[in-house]
């Protein structure tokens, strides 16, 4: 083979080498490319207030919804669970009166304690049956402590047993955090901002958890005047029913969802555990997270406002029980015969 051969087949070597080089670099990089796809951002996380914890900005509502869609099939119910953990959501809420809800989640909580921001409820307003409540909370869910616990759901027409349920409820609380059973203490409810923002004034908690809807119910006075006093005090602030009307209003629930993460001293937002489809969309809004400017806000609550009108929301309606599977609220008039 003459020196011009070699050289030839040289050349022909070192390029097919590159060629062959290049192909398999294209390759490694496709495969890492689509591993990186295949492996979803974790949720993202804020500071709840004065409590200094931090915490996913998606919440699991663990009543209704969850209860019935697993309470006949625990296993289907703790692998989502699972899942919803995989993706970094650790604010777990429940309540002693969402029914099993407490029991179902207790094996996994159980196994996954130290990940887990657990938050529950007592509907009790006096200091025993409060303390009740919180004794029975740790024995269901198989821990030492609880992260959040809250009174639950409070109502206009509690305002004059005010006082009394300082001295009940919110005094065993207070011990309670002391004692540190529970980590901070919280009030919720969606009756009315200034009832909530007068409990706000004579309790101090640490935390509260409200409805934050664009719809902007109670004239706006949610998102106004109680965010406000939230800020002042450094509290964290829980958003619920933020995708309620998506249904009803024809409204894509990943810009509700949005829409209240969006508004400035709102922590996190629980939404309702009810299927790994929802789970993983809501996931990706609460990933890398991008808060809706005050124009698109103003839009979704114009194109609530005339999609709804008329409407009531099922927390208005007076035999509504907050998470339970039992009681969705009916319309005045089935409520009286009419």
């Amino acid at each position: 083979m003459d020196a011009g051969s070699s050289r030839r087949d040289f050349i022909r070597r070192t390029l097919l080498g590159a060629f062959v080089g290049g192909l398999l670099s294209a390759s490694g990089a496709r495969a890492a490319s689509t591993s990186t796809a295949a492996e979803p951002r974790p949720v993202d996380r804020r500071q709840l207030g004065r409590t200094g914890a931090e915490v996913s900005i998606l919440g699991l509502g663990l009543g209704s919804a969850f209860m019935e869609g697993y309470s006949s099939n625990l296993g289907a119910g703790h692998a989502l669970l699972e899942s919803a953990l995989a993706l970094g959501i650790n604010y777990w809420d429940t309540a002693r009166s969402y029914g099993p809800s407490e029991a179902m989640i207790a094996p996994v909580l159980a196994r996954h304690r130290n990940r887990v921001f657990l938050a529950s409820k007592s509907d009790a307003r006096d200091y025993d049956g409060f303390r009740r409540d919180l004794e029975r909370s740790l024995q269901v869910l198989r821990t030492d402590h609880i992260d959040l616990y809250q009174l639950h759901d409070l109502r206009r027409h509690e305002w004059a047993n005010l006082s009394a349920i300082e001295s009940g409820a919110v005094r065993a609380a207070r011990e309670a955090k002391g004692q540190k059973v529970i980590g901070a203490f919280g009030i919720t409810g969606h009756a009315g901002a200034e009832m909530l923002i007068e409990c706000i004034k004579r309790f101090d908690p640490d935390t509260v958890l409200t409805t934050f809807p664009c719809t902007r119910p109670d004239q706006g006075r949610y998102e106004d005047e109680l965010l406000p006093v939230a800020r002042t005090r450094k509290m964290g602030v829980i958003a619920m029913k933020t995708i309620r009307y998506a249904r009803e209003a024809k409204l894509p629930a990943r810009e509700l969802l949005r829409y209240a993460l969006s508004l400035e001293g709102v922590t996190t937002a629980i939404v309702g555990l009810d299927s790994l489809v929802h789970l993983n969309e809501n996931a990706r809004v609460a990933s890398g997270f991008q808060p809706l400017k005050e124009g698109h806000r103003a839009e979704l609550f114009e194109s609530a406002r005339r999609a709804l009108a008329g409407v009531p929301a099922p927390w208005d309606y007076a035999d509504y029980v907050d998470g339970s599977p039992f009681s969705r609220g009916r319309p005045p008039a089935a409520r009286s015969g009419a």
